[in-house]
Parts: structure tokens; sequence; C-alpha cells
């Protein structure tokens, strides 16, 4: 993994947080420029169309999520952690303002994205269902959670409710999100 210099590093900072605040739509490089105090032809230098900024934003996801698997697999982190790990994001993206997750806030515009958007927010996607799939099997298997339907129905019901719940937060507040949660892990059959 190449190491980001700091400029494309607050380039897509930015970029992550408008997208997750207003959707792919929403924002142009004229509203990152203006966080950093430089001007569009320094984005333009490094992403030259907005598709390469939210793809390279996208892939970045990915690859900080594979890496935040990598440990808790390392820490022999349980089931419950690790999905309590993924809550606890959700709950934190959405403390900083964050309405929408990551493959979820070019949802509403995927049909008309550039394909190499719309790969990269698949690929981010089924990283999440594959992961969360691994970790509900697991979970299943060593007692942590008790439910009958297909595991991987279950995982999609995760994001699903996650994703829906993030959105509904940002007009309800975040007792939704917190409820919604709680409802996943009654359905898991998760018990405190």
């Amino acid at each position: 993994m190449t190491k980001l210099n700091p400029t494309n590093q607050q380039i897509l900072h930015y970029a992550g947080h408008f997208l997750q605040c207003r959707g792919y739509n929403g924002f142009s490089y004229k509203d990152i420029s203006q966080k950093l105090g430089i001007k569009n032809a320094s984005i333009h230098h490094y992403y030259p169309k907005k598709e390469d900024l939210v793809a390279a934003l996208l892939e970045e996801r990915r690859k900080n999520l594979a890496i935040s698997i990598a440990q808790m697999m390392e820490s022999k982190k349980s089931a419950r952690e690790q999905l309590q790990y993924y809550f606890d994001y959700a709950l934190q993206e959405f403390d900083e303002g964050k309405c929408i997750c990551p493959p979820g806030s070019v949802i509403i515009d995927f049909q008309e994205l550039p394909e190499k958007v719309k790969k990269q927010d698949m690929l981010l996607f089924d990283d999440i269902l594959d992961w969360l799939t691994n970790v509900l099997k697991t979970g299943l298997e060593q007692g942590e959670f008790n439910f009958s339907c297909p595991v991987e129905t279950h995982a999609e019901m995760v994001v699903e409710t996650l994703m829906g719940a993030r959105l509904l937060s940002s007009i309800k507040g975040r007792k939704t999100l917190v409820r919604s949660i709680s409802s996943i892990k009654s359905c898991l059959g998760w018990r405190d």
C-alpha cells in the first residue's frame, strides 16, 4: 500500500466527509478546495475527474477495512467483539456528522455513476458482507449468536438495517441508530 502525502490525505478526508454527508452529486472540488485553502487545480493534479477521486476514496476505505479485519483476527477478537466494532464505528461516524455509510453514500445516484465508482462501491459492499458473513458464521458456531435463518441473509439484514438506520438517524437523532443496533443484536440472539 502506498503512503499518501498530506495534501492527498486531506483531499480524501474532505471528499469522504462530503460524500457521506451529501452523496456523490452533493459536493464539488470547490467544496474541498475551500476547506483546504487550495485551488481546484491542485485537486485535479491528484484526481483529474471526480470519478477518479471517489473511486480512490472507496478503494482506500476497502484497504482500511482489510487492515481493521486483519487486526481483529490477529488479536483474536470474538465474533461479538468484531460486530460491536462495526456498531461502534457506525456510531462514531454518526457522531462526526456522517449520516451515510461509505457504500451507501452513492446508492441514490448509483445508476448514473461512472463504472469505476460503481465497481469500487460494489467491491466495498461485498467486502463488508463477506466479513459480516464470516463473523456471523463464527459466532453461530461458537454459540455467541443464536438464529436459524441462513447466515448470508442475516449479514445482509445487518447491513441493510444499519444503512437505513443511519439515514433515518440524520433526522430522528442518535437514539434511532442505537435502537436499530439493539434490534440487530436481538435478531442475532445476542444476549448480554
